[in-house]
């Protein structure tokens, strides 16, 4: 079960959080978290060999933000 205390406050202003907050964000575990991720699930970014969540579509995940729609020309 993922705790609370690993989900930073402020993690709606930052660009990206790592997989096992956005697991956590989630109620996922961090095993879970990285699965879907790996599924794609969870959208992510790597950087090297580092891999990211961005808070935005994350946010979206969670009807915080409204739905993507179309390009933003």
């Amino acid at each position: 079960m993922p705790s609370l205390d690993s989900i930073p406050a402020d993690w709606r202003s930052q660009t990206t959080v790592t997989v096992p907050v956005a697991g956590a964000i989630l109620g996922l575990c961090r095993n879970s978290a990285y699965s879907a991720a790996s599924s794609g699930q969870i959208p992510t970014i790597a950087l090297g060999a580092r891999l990211v969540v961005p808070v935005a579509p994350l946010r979206r995940m969670l009807g915080e933000l409204p739905a993507q729609t179309g390009d933003a020309a």
